[in-house]
């Protein structure tokens, strides 16, 4: 959700719009930008919200005698007079403001399409000049990818087979043919319609395949077609998130031509074996994802000479190491991916971490200083009883500060191995393929802007190479507003064509 500003709203309503039985959704114009608005009826009367505006924040309106059937908000010394009418589903009428007049329509969202339905709408549709809408369904909803406001938006319906979404777009599906739409009709907030068709698009399949005596569980993302296409092996990041987590950057290269392999690590989902993500080292998982990466490779349905590596965060620390190893891998995009050592690292992560639960700059260094003692303990085999002691004296700061266990065992991870691995600093002119590195500029668990100054103080200045920073987005590519940042995936793709992969 976005939140800009606390806001104090007043509201009168009046009885004549008691009409609203449940929620209608829009835009207003407000500030140079369109902003999505909620109007929400229940047991308990009527509510108001600019959710991108307001964030969780739902204001209560209340309902005056007389008979206006106008409603007003005093926003920041700003008043705000909405003068609404029932227009079939729709309510339709005026926004009064300090900047003026504009006219508003709010549309009836109706109730989501039942699961078994969804499948109906998912798919790939193309327009004219090759964009591509993927439809998609998650978490019990339609979502959308789209090459026209390049953002991944929900699909609120509000009609049959009609949608609207945050971009202010109506989507219209139809022309049904075995249970399945073939036609998809946009049109803009201005009503310029774009149609697109449904393509082929692609199937899932699934695979357990052998690695280092573990056997992972994995998905092939298979575009139809009758010729070979170019591949892509997913990697994941840091930590126990499973396959799923993963699969949106699958759907999308897929949906462009490109196969993409998605897997579970070892130890993690439906993968089995004895191995464990959490204690193998970046050159263990290095050797499996190398493994992973040969067996698409020598698909039967790909080209080989075009396969590539795709890595968030430790994974994308892992694919620059692959693309060091395998001189076959085609290109890398590797997203938040920390280009420095370990331990510098998790220092800087730390440091963010802590400042953002407003502990003091002098007790971030003390909690800093222990850590490095501790990783210090780890490299040379023996953690040192002080160092513990002097965590346990932090402890009590905060009950969420992060301090290395009360043990002077040696952990499993991290390792001495990680700790001294220093290839991001070191091997960075071994890759001979095109590089991609996106970050988000507020990214406080990778240091963006440090990674990148240390890729291009070592790359080989041979490879073609891009790097983008996303205004407002964090580790996850996400903005303040919870939305993922605009771009991210569509700057994929033109590079993908620019360097000769995908042909568009």
């Amino acid at each position: 959700m976005k939140f800009r500003f606390p806001i104090l709203f007043i509201l009168l309503f009046s009885t004549s719009v008691a009409l609203f039985a449940q929620t209608y959704v829009g835009e207003v114009l407000y500030r140079d930008a369109y902003e999505y608005v909620k109007l929400n009826h229940d047991d308990n009367g009527y509510s108001f919200n600019l959710p991108y505006v307001d964030g969780d924040v739902v204001y209560k309106t209340e309902t005056p005698d007389g008979g206006s059937s106008a409603f007003s908000v005093l926003r920041n010394g700003q008043r705000w007079t909405f003068d609404l009418e029932q227009a079939e589903n729709n309510l339709k009428g005026k926004v009064f403001n300090n900047h003026g007049i504009q006219e508003v329509i709010l549309h009836k969202q109706i109730d989501p399409i039942e699961p078994s339905a969804q499948i109906h709408y998912v798919g790939v549709y193309r327009d004219s000049y090759g964009r591509r809408v993927i439809i998609y369904k998650d978490n019990g909803y339609l979502h959308l990818m789209s090459p026209f406001s390049e953002q991944t938006m929900s699909l609120k319906p509000i009609g049959k087979d009609r949608f609207w979404s945050i971009s202010g777009a109506y989507w219209n599906f139809t022309d049904s043919k075995n249970n399945s739409y073939q036609t998809l009709t946009r049109v803009d907030r201005f009503g310029k319609t774009y149609m697109l068709q449904k393509i082929a698009g692609y199937e899932v399949e699934e695979l357990w395949i052998p690695v280092n005596g573990d056997t992972l569980y994995s998905r092939l993302y298979l575009p139809k077609t009758n010729v070979k296409v170019p591949g892509c092996l997913l990697l994941p990041g840091g930590g126990s998130l499973g396959i799923d987590n993963y699969e949106y950057e699958a759907r999308f290269f897929a949906g462009y031509g490109m196969a993409c392999l998605v897997f579970d690590k070892s130890g993690v989902g439906k993968s089995k074996g004895s191995g464990n993500f959490q204690v193998q080292s970046f050159e263990e998982k290095n050797e499996q994802y190398k493994q992973l990466f040969k067996y698409l490779q020598n698909h039967p349905r790909i080209i080989s000479s075009k396969v590539g590596v795709h890595g968030p965060s430790e994974g994308g620390r892992l694919a620059l190491m692959m693309a060091m190893d395998l001189k076959e891998v085609a290109f890398v995009n590797a997203t938040a991916a920390p280009i420095m050592s370990f331990r510098e690292g998790q220092l800087y992560a730390m440091d963010h971490y802590h400042r953002n639960l407003g502990i003091k700059e002098q007790d971030i260094l003390s909690v800093r200083t222990v850590w490095d003692a501790y990783y210090n303990g780890i490299e040379t085999g023996s953690i040192d009883q002080n160092t513990i002691d002097k965590a346990n004296a932090l402890r009590g700061l905060h009950q969420r500060m992060f301090l290395p266990p009360n043990t002077t065992r040696l952990p499993l991870s991290p390792n001495k191995e990680d700790l001294e691995n220093d290839r991001m600093m070191s091997e960075i002119a071994k890759i001979s393929c095109p590089v991609f590195l996106q970050y988000g500029a507020n990214d406080t668990r990778v240091d963006p802007y440090k990674s990148a100054t240390n890729f291009y103080n070592q790359k080989n200045d041979q490879i073609k190479s891009r790097t983008l920073f996303y205004k407002r987005g964090n580790h996850s590519f996400m903005t303040p507003e919870f939305e993922i940042c605009t771009g991210y995936l569509d700057d994929k793709i033109a590079w993908l064509n620019e360097i000769s992969i995908i042909k568009l």
